[in-house]
């Protein structure tokens, strides 16, 4: 196993080379990212899965950057069980507006994959976003994408029924960061208008069901910086970034990259989310 360098790249960047690397939301320019032991690999999601399974032996934990945002779900529910057990973060690649996919080294057609070979990890999930109000259905068989919810027994145009919430809680009519959905399975969701339609940024729950989900800047503060040490690797969500508008003091204790959607781990499984820090914590 060699030693390899991880590194973020702004958006739109193009990388040669045998590094891991990916495009990052907030970089500026080509960061380092870490530098760990392990092997690196690009691919199809049914390639990166075979390669994975053959590395479980070997590996103390994965770090997956998707190439675009579509089919993850999929693709992580169909993994074998010894890799699903397997500590794993990431998410996917930044990629400029219009583009289907972003930057990723190895080049991967879905998917590049860093097995980490050295020391021992945890992986932990940290949501900005608190539960609030009571719960409701979104209507159709779409997984990412409703047009009705059904609450109290009402059907509501979700539309309609979003901008009022919003309104609600004294945020603009354009916000979507400070107010998601999160799913009875503990998954958070970004929205946006999506045509007459709402649209997901992950998959919905299988149940559909879910609840409002509201940004807290000074209970997200407490819980990331008490979670989060310098021998932590960190995953975010781009849509998260700005909303800190106090400080973000974990990047300077801990790599840090921003992505579009995040690998995080919910009842000890690997899930594609929203609006979420990922993290793997190096525990020996």
């Amino acid at each position: 196993m060699q030693r390899r360098v991880l590194e973020r790249r702004p958006i739109g960047w193009s990388a040669a080379g045998r590094e891991f690397a990916w495009a990052c939301a907030a970089a500026d320019a080509p960061e380092k990212f870490a530098e760990l032991m392990g092997t690196a690999f690009g691919g199809t999601y049914a390639a990166a899965a075979e390669w994975m399974k053959s590395q479980t032996v070997t590996t103390s934990a994965f770090v997956l950057i998707f190439s675009r945002g579509e089919g993850i779900e999929t693709f992580l529910t169909a993994l074998p069980e010894a890799v699903r057990a397997t500590p794993m973060a990431g998410g996917a690649a930044a990629r400029e507006a219009g583009s289907e996919s972003g930057m990723t080294a190895p080049t991967g057609e879905d998917v590049a994959v860093f097995a980490i070979t050295e020391g021992m990890w945890e992986a932990v999930s940290l949501r900005g976003h608190f539960a609030m109000g009571e719960g409701f259905q979104c209507s159709g068989i779409d997984p990412r994408r409703f047009d009705q919810v059904e609450i109290a027994g009402e059907m509501r145009a979700a539309a309609d029924f979003l901008a009022e919430q919003r309104e609600s809680y004294g945020l603009r009519e354009d916000d979507w960061d400070r107010l998601a959905i999160i799913g009875d399975d503990g998954l958070l969701r970004h929205l946006h208008a999506q045509g007459g339609t709402i649209g997901c940024g992950a998959d919905l729950p299988r149940s559909r069901k879910v609840r409002l989900a509201l940004f807290d800047e000074d209970r997200a503060l407490g819980e990331i910086v008490s979670a989060v040490n310098g021998r932590s690797l960190v995953f975010g969500c781009a849509g998260l970034h700005g909303l800190f508008s106090k400080s973000r003091p974990w990047e300077s204790t801990a790599a840090t990259t921003y992505l579009y959607g995040e690998l995080v781990t919910a009842g000890q499984q690997p899930h594609f989310a929203n609006l979420t820090f990922a993290l793997l914590r190096r525990i020996l």
